[in-house]
C-alpha cells in the first residue's frame, strides 16, 4: 500500500479558499466531483496518522494540475491526488483498459507496427462500438493515427559533436504518432548548429501515473533519469517538444523520486520553446526567419501552464515577420491525455472541448497551434481547424528563408 507521508506538509497551508475547486476544469463541467481541495488536502487531514480512505471519486481527476497553479499557498495538491488514485487503484484492481491505456509506449511499439491496418481498424464505426463494449472505449472518440515509419526507425543519433550539446527525450506521441514533430525539431536545431543524441528512454510515466499505475510509473521515471543524467554530466541540456513530458521531469519526478538526482536532473530539462527563447536572451539563436502573412491561434496546454515559465512558443512565433499569434486563453481542452478515451469519462471531455471549440471559432484563425499531442487530438475533433506544433512552423520559416 502507498503511503501518504511521502511529501513535506504542505498541504498544512491550505486554507479552504476553494481557489482550486473554482479553476478546476471538471468542477466546471459536473458537480460529481468532489474538487481538488477535498481529494487533495481535505483527505489528507481526515487520513493522516489514520486508515486511508478510498474515495472513488478521484478518477474523475486528470492531473491537469490547474490546482497547482491556482493555490495561492503553492499547496502540492496534484501530487497528493497522484497517490490517491494509485491508492484507489491498488484497492479496486487495475482495469485492463486502463491498463493499456497506462501503457502508451507499448501500445506505440504494437500499433506503429501494423500501423496501415491499425489505422484503417480503428476507424471503423463497429469496431469501434465493440471496443466500447469490451473495454469501455467510448466509440465516439477519435484517435491519433500511428506510424509505421516512425522516428525512432529513421533517426538514432546516440551522441553530439557540436560545442552546444542537446539530447532530445522524444516521448510516445512524438515517436509513433508525429514523427514529423520530432523531426522538425531535430531539424530546427540544425539550423542553430546544434547536433541532437537520442539518449535511452522509456515513456515518462504521466499515462500510467494518472491511471494509477504509481509502481510502473516510478520505474520509468527512475530509469529515465538513470538514462538523462549520464548526458547532463557531459554537457547535455535535455529538451523535448512534449510539454506532459517536460512537467513530469520538472515536477513529478522530483516530488515522487525524492532524491537528489531528480532534482539535478530537473535544472537541466527544457521544453523546445522555452530552450529556443534562451538561445535568443543569449543572443544565439538563428532568427532568419522568412517573412509569412498567418493568424494563428494559440491553445497553451494545462502542462505549459503548470511550468511557470510564460508563454515561450508564442515569444518565439511572434519573432516571424509578419506572423500573427493570438493566445486562446481557454481552460482545459478536456483531452487530458488518457480521461477523454474512457466511456464513462466522455461526457466531461466533450463538455469541455465544445466549450474550446466555440472559443476557436470566434478567433477564426488560419489554423491553432499547440504543443500538446493529446490536446491536438481533441482540437482535430471538435474544430474544423488545422492544428499544428511550432516546431513544424519554426522550420518552415527557417527553410522558407533558406531557400529565397
Amino acid at each position: 500500500m502507498h503511503e501518504l507521508n511521502f511529501h513535506d506538509a504542505t498541504f498544512e497551508k491550505c486554507l479552504k479558499c476553494h481557489v482550486c475547486t473554482a479553476n478546476c476544469p471538471i468542477s466546471s463541467a459536473s458537480i460529481d466531483f468532489g474538487g481538488p481541495k477535498h481529494l487533495g488536502p481535505e483527505l489528507k487531514r481526515l487520513t493522516d496518522n489514520q486508515q486511508i480512505i478510498d474515495d472513488h471519486r478521484i478518477e474523475l481527476c486528470t492531473l491537469c494540475g490547474t490546482c497547482d497553479i491556482s493555490c495561492p499557498e503553492n499547496v502540492h495538491i496534484s501530487t497528493l491526488t497522484s497517490y490517491l488514485k494509485a491508492i484507489h487503484n491498488e484497492q479496486q484492481g487495475t482495469k485492463f483498459r486502463d491498463f493499456v491505456l497506462g501503457n502508451a509506449e507499448l501500445v506505440g511499439k504494437i500499433a506503429s507496427a501494423f500501423a496501415p491496418v491499425t489505422n484503417v481498424t480503428m476507424k471503423i464505426k463497429p469496431i469501434r462500438k465493440m471496443m466500447q463494449m469490451l473495454m469501455g472505449i467510448h466509440a465516439d472518440r477519435q484517435f491519433p493515427t500511428y506510424q509505421f515509419h516512425h522516428f525512432h526507425r529513421k533517426y538514432n543519433k546516440k551522441q553530439s559533436s557540436t560545442k552546444r550539446k542537446v539530447a532530445y527525450f522524444v516521448g510516445c506521441y512524438a515517436t509513433y504518432n508525429a514523427p514529423e514533430v520530432a523531426e522538425a525539431f531535430v531539424k530546427v536545431m540544425e539550423y542553430n548548429h546544434i547536433e541532437v543524441a537520442i539518449p535511452e528512454q522509456k515513456c515518462c510515466g504521466v499515462p500510467m501515473f494518472a491511471n494509477g499505475q504509481m509502481k510502473q510509473g516510478l520505474k520509468n521515471a527512475t530509469y529515465n533519469t538513470d538514462k538523462l543524467l549520464e548526458y547532463t554530466r557531459q554537457g547535455y541540456d535535455i529538451v523535448m517538444t512534449c510539454t506532459s513530458c517536460t512537467l513530469a521531469f520538472k515536477k513529478e519526478y522530483t516530488s515522487f523520486l525524492r532524491t537528489e538526482e531528480a532534482n539535478e536532473l530537473a535544472t537541466h530539462i527544457y521544453d523546445a520553446n522555452e530552450y529556443l527563447r534562451q538561445l535568443y536572451d543569449q543572443d544565439e539563436l538563428n532568427v532568419d526567419f522568412a517573412p509569412t502573412e498567418v493568424k494563428a491561434a494559440y491553445f497553451a496546454p494545462c502542462h505549459m501552464k503548470g511550468q511557470g515559465i510564460g508563454n515561450p512558443t508564442m515569444d518565439i512565433l511572434e519573432l516571424i515577420p509578419g506572423y500573427e499569434i493570438q493566445d486562446l486563453a481557454a481552460s482545459c481542452c478536456g483531452q487530458c491525455g488518457t480521461f477523454g478515451f474512457k466511456e464513462e469519462k466522455y461526457e466531461y471531455s466533450m463538455k469541455l472541448g465544445n466549450d474550446l471549440a466555440e472559443t476557436v471559432a470566434e478567433v477564426d484563425s488560419d489554423y491553432t497551434v499547440t504543443e500538446c499531442g493529446m490536446c491536438k487530438n481533441q482540437l482535430n475533433q471538435v474544430t474544423n481547424k488545422l492544428v499544428r506544433h511550432p516546431m513544424e512552423i519554426i522550420l518552415e520559416s527557417y527553410e522558407k528563408a533558406h531557400n529565397r
